[in-house]
């Protein structure tokens, strides 16, 4: 339960320092009204959430004035941008999911992942996308490999457990591997 109370306050303050720093780079100012508009939430609410990130030291507001990041504040926008774009290349470009899939996926992940995991994939995104030869095989091997594991008596499967993930999330999938289109729901 505490993970999840953590995933709460993480998600909505990454989502208003991305939304206070995106609006500061477009208008070049930010208004309490502004970020409502932009997250569609009330006046009311961005105001409390901005109180909090304020004794967290991510903004600088002043009642009825602009929104500004802190530093800090900017440095978390930041952060919070480059998981992101890493979560997405790894998605798009090694696990070949949709772009728009991946991107929706990426901006939900990055609010769930610790540094330490952001650290280790932007590593192996980074190694996946290389020329070394062991990259350029796995890649080549990964697109030839079945859509799932493999299919496994009920409850026997040592990655899955008792239900067949792929069978589960996929349920077309059932009689045979296919491919399904990302996004689409139509079988490729």
């Amino acid at each position: 339960m505490e993970t999840w109370k953590r995933f709460g306050e993480k998600e909505v303050s990454h989502s208003m320092v991305q939304a206070v720093a995106s609006l500061k780079d477009e208008k070049g100012f930010v208004r309490v009204g502004d970020v409502a508009d932009r997250l569609g939430v009330s006046k009311s609410g961005v105001t409390s959430m901005l109180r909090t990130l304020h004794t967290r030291g991510y903004v600088d507001h002043e009642r009825y004035g602009c929104v500004e990041l802190t530093p800090t504040g900017r440095q978390l926008a930041e952060r919070t941008e480059s998981n992101r774009r890493v979560l997405t290349v790894f998605l798009s470009d090694i696990l070949a999911v949709a772009e728009p899939v991946a991107a929706e996926d990426a901006c939900m992940i990055e609010h769930l992942v610790s540094p330490q995991v952001m650290v280790e994939l932007l590593r192996l995104t980074s190694f996946m996308r290389s020329e070394h030869p062991a990259a350029l095989s796995f890649r080549e091997a990964f697109r030839a490999s079945p859509g799932a594991c493999s299919h496994h008596p009920a409850g026997s499967c040592d990655l899955c457990g008792p239900v067949c993930l792929r069978d589960s999330l996929l349920p077309a999938s059932r009689g045979g591997i296919h491919r399904i289109a990302v996004g689409e729901g139509d079988e490729a």
